[in-house]
């Protein structure tokens, strides 16, 4: 041992000072992310689950896959992952001039577009709905409705946009659109042709409500809508149970108090995307509604259920307004979004009885209408 540290100490003597200390500097980078792996199963910003440490030999025989499947495990889990991703988006949005890192882009006019879920793919209509899952999805909601009916539940889905569809001029100029419509445009299309089912996706009436004065319907600092906007889509949500119940009325907004407050003051932290970007939220004050004692809307005798993402809380913060409203089920937990299907919700549905289901996705995540039931 003496004599292999006298050759190491001899060979560091005859090489200069700067070549060690780059010698040392790379079996840092080297070693540091294979001290410690991620353990965890899910990851929660990114909303899915990490890859497994693959088996060599699989079924009596070599895995022949265990190469790229290794890769795929090493590249979720060495150490400081999500470090290095975000320092090496950030030292690219540097040279490009704006704000960015894995979650999150910053566009025109300081407006922060979420990047996560595939949500820059989906602006550029990339990826559509192919003949075989539109199929299917008609499929799953034929089946979901025939079940309703047959439980005396009215249906009513709901697609929220995103908000780079309804604040694309504010998205960064040199990311493209490669096709003229998104799959939810087709995907309504293709219901409204062969099936009965209506699907809400007020992007339309978003566009109209956005032209009558400046008032966002999203955060500039988050992915979500502002109740503005929630009312937009809430509107045609009543529009469509006054097919069964003619006298349904819906809630006058321009009735209700209002109160102007930013992000911060009204949630008590900063928006997603600011929270992204390690930066502070905006001082823009937002309008948000409150009681008024001199008017009282139309509060019906009917029960709400809703299941859907972080789009329903704003949605079901309306809808309480005229109905009941006691069972929201949030399905972005880690157990039941991933491995969502309407199989797991039967039972709790039924418990409440309710006399409409709202099921919602906001867009970046209508291909989980490909999930309502599982083969």
């Amino acid at each position: 041992m003496r004599k292999i540290l006298k050759d190491i100490w001899g060979f560091i003597k005859k090489v200069s000072v700067p070549d060690v200390i780059f010698v040392i500097i790379i079996l840092v980078f080297i070693i540091i992310p294979n001290t410690k792996f991620d353990k965890k199963q899910y990851e929660l910003v990114e909303k899915r689950p990490l890859a497994k440490m693959p088996k060599l030999i699989v079924d009596g025989k070599i895995n022949k896959e265990f190469g790229k499947q290794f890769e795929n495990f090493y590249n979720d889990r060495f150490r400081k992952r999500s470090v290095c991703i975000d320092k090496n988006l950030i030292i690219k949005g540097f040279i490009n001039g704006r704000m960015e890192n894995y979650l999150e882009i910053e566009g025109q006019d300081s407006w922060l577009f979420f990047k996560g879920d595939n949500s820059v793919a989906n602006y550029q209509n990339k990826v559509l709905f192919s003949d075989l899952e539109l199929m299917r999805i008609k499929h799953n909601l034929d089946v979901l409705n025939n079940w309703c009916n047959k439980n005396n539940i009215k249906l009513i889905v709901i697609i929220p946009p995103d908000k780079n569809r309804i604040y694309g001029e504010y998205f960064p100029r040199h990311i493209k659109k490669v096709n003229p419509k998104s799959r939810v445009q087709l995907l309504k299309e293709y219901l409204d042709k062969y099936s009965d089912i209506s699907v809400i996706y007020p992007i339309e009436q978003m566009y109209a409500r956005k032209k009558l004065d400046n008032e966002p319907l999203y955060y500039y600092t988050d992915t979500h809508w502002t109740p503005v906007g929630a009312y937009v889509a809430y509107n045609e949500v009543i529009k469509q149970m006054k097919q069964s119940y003619p006298y349904i009325r819906g809630v006058d907004c321009n009735r209700l108090n209002s109160k102007r407050m930013t992000f911060e003051d009204r949630f008590k932290r900063y928006g997603d995307g600011a929270n992204n970007l390690k930066i502070k939220d905006y001082d823009f004050k937002y309008l948000f509604y409150e009681d008024n004692k001199n008017y009282h809307p139309n509060k019906y005798n009917l029960k709400i259920g809703i299941i859907g993402d972080s789009f329903s809380g704003e949605l079901s913060h309306w809808l309480g307004m005229s109905f009941n409203t006691e069972f929201y089920w949030y399905n972005e937990k880690i157990e039941l979004f991933d491995n969502f299907s309407m199989k797991l919700w039967e039972d709790k549905v039924l418990s409440y009885n309710p006399d409409f289901l709202v099921v919602e996705f906001v867009e970046r995540f209508a291909y989980k209408l490909l999930d309502l039931y599982k083969d």
